[in-house]
């Protein structure tokens, strides 16, 4: 009898233990995280992730799991996700283009889920074929003007985080709303891939899904939307260069989000896991050769920053 009170005592502590275990984070991870992207294998995002995930497989000694779930801009992604439960086993990717997608579907907001971390900052640019007739954010503009409708860009998803992009150069270009056709693509990567196949004129994507293609001689960057010039593509003007002013503060933003709800402390666990990474040679090589900018934000400062962005991209989506 007092080995089964011994026993009985036990077990009744165990199960007081484990709640507080999983809400400090030191239970986490418990079993194989779920990574849930929202973009199409091979894009920019996809890749990281799954760096990402390699670099956690090999921290935690867990198994990650990359599921692929395009869709509606992250529409599809996000109603996957905040069905998981809020115990840090479930993650999301998340970029700009999320804050586009909650305001035209009004399903979600940036309260639906946690803003975990962010991971890579990314600036937009402008591209063209290497054979087309427009060779310069003036000559896109000119071309633009004189055949309002007939010009194409492609980029990610309808209100997306590069056609917020697009819309802030169309501004400062003096283009009205409807002079370009915008036409929407489930991942960048595939938005690249279809100006190349001349089904779009104009492609509004990042410098590591472009710089393969301007060294091939294919494709050619008409502006990029930063402060200065990258060093991968040395030759490529910023947009104020080309004489357009723009707030370069709108980039490319790639985190981590979670189920709303999730412990703080969980929250944590997984930051700190997603920071030690960033560190690893591996990671930092990924990042330098991808030419990325490491943008590592915890959770409160990642929720401030998308504060921030949100209000932005309210501006323009509305």
């Amino acid at each position: 009898m007092a080995f089964l009170r011994t026993a009985a005592l036990a077990a009744a502590a165990a199960a007081c233990a484990a709640p507080t275990s999983a809400q400090d984070g030191s239970g986490w991870p418990n079993g194989d995280v779920t990574y849930i992207l929202h973009v199409e294998p091979g894009g920019a995002t996809d890749v990281l992730a799954r760096q990402l995930s390699s670099g956690m497989q090999q921290e935690l000694g867990v198994n990650v799991v990359v599921e692929n779930r395009p869709g509606g801009s992250g529409a599809r992604q996000m109603a996957q996700l905040l069905r998981a439960r809020p115990d840090g086993q479930t993650i999301g990717s998340v970029t700009a283009s999320h804050l586009g997608m909650f305001e035209q579907t009004g399903q979600f907001d940036i309260d639906s889920v946690e803003w975990a971390c962010n991971v890579i900052l990314d600036p937009y640019l402008l591209a063209v074929r290497d054979d087309s007739d427009i060779e310069s954010l003036e000559d896109l503009v000119a071309k633009a003007q004189e055949n309002p409708g007939n010009l194409s860009i492609a980029g990610f998803g309808q209100n997306s985080g590069g056609q917020v992009a697009w819309m802030i150069f169309r501004e400062a270009a003096g283009l009205e709303d409807g002079t370009v056709n915008w036409i929407p693509y489930d991942s960048v990567g595939d938005a690249v891939v279809a100006t190349l196949g001349n089904h779009s004129e104009v492609v509004i994507a990042y410098p590591g899904l472009v710089r393969q293609h301007v060294e091939a001689g294919t494709l050619r960057v008409l502006g990029v939307m930063a402060d200065e010039r990258l060093d991968m593509l040395p030759d490529a003007p910023t947009y104020a260069e080309a004489g357009y002013d723009v707030n370069t503060n709108w980039q490319q933003f790639r985190g981590i989000i979670m189920p709303s709800e999730t412990p703080i402390e969980i929250q944590d666990a997984v930051c700190d896991a997603v920071e030690t990474i960033m560190q690893t040679p591996a990671m930092e090589q990924y990042i330098a050769d991808a030419e990325l900018v490491p943008g590592f934000m915890p959770p409160e400062e990642f929720r401030s920053f998308v504060d921030a962005q949100n209000e932005l991209s309210t501006s323009w989506t509305q």
